[in-house]
């Protein structure tokens, strides 16, 4: 007997919520626009060639919501740089309508840097900067660069690659010391 009052006080529950969420809806939807009229339409601003940011705050001062929806590559904006906008400038929406903006991510290529004589560390951070990675592909002796300095990278630098590409960097060890076998100075008489 308990579980049926439970039960008939959630059918209850749920066909009161279900009520008022209807009428909600109808007064909203229908009642308002008829008794005050339609909302009227908003021209869409352009936001074409702007920083995303500052388009969505042009379209907030309009009374529209930007969406960024997309980012694409392209070597001829910067990052965050609007592209296109949907609806487009010009055409007129309801106030509170979305426009969805697509923006560019940048070139999807970059130059790599002139690395050599810098430390492991520096070429580190500068290519990170640059949305670079890196590995060690070998260590070499070098008699003009100090251990731990990069003495190449392959690609060499100034060539274009995508960005999140590894670098491989050639670390110097150091000159290379003169190694003389212990048995060849006892062959020697002084």
């Amino acid at each position: 007997m308990n579980k049926s009052r439970f039960k008939l006080a959630f059918y209850q529950i749920g066909i009161g919520l279900g009520v008022i969420v209807i009428v909600a809806f109808v007064t909203g939807q229908i009642l308002m626009p008829i008794f005050f009229g339609r909302p009227k339409t908003i021209e869409v601003p352009n936001v074409l060639n702007m920083p995303s940011s500052q388009a969505t705050s042009i379209l907030t001062r309009n009374k529209l919501h930007g969406i960024v929806r997309d980012s694409i590559w392209s070597d001829k904006l910067d990052n965050g740089i609007v592209i296109s906008q949907k609806p487009e400038a010009g055409e007129f929406i309801k106030p509170d309508g979305s426009v969805y903006l697509i923006t560019s991510r940048g070139s999807k290529f970059v130059k790599v840097p002139n690395l050599v004589g810098k430390g492991v560390q520096a070429a580190w951070l500068t290519l990170r900067n640059l949305g670079l990675g890196f590995s060690v592909a070998d260590s070499l002796y070098s008699e003009i660069y100090p251990r731990n300095m990069v003495v190449r990278t392959a690609p060499v630098s100034g060539q274009n690659v995508e960005k999140n590409s590894k670098i491989r960097l050639y670390i110097s060890k150091g000159r290379a010391e003169a190694f003389v076998p212990a048995n060849v100075i006892d062959d020697f008489d002084f």
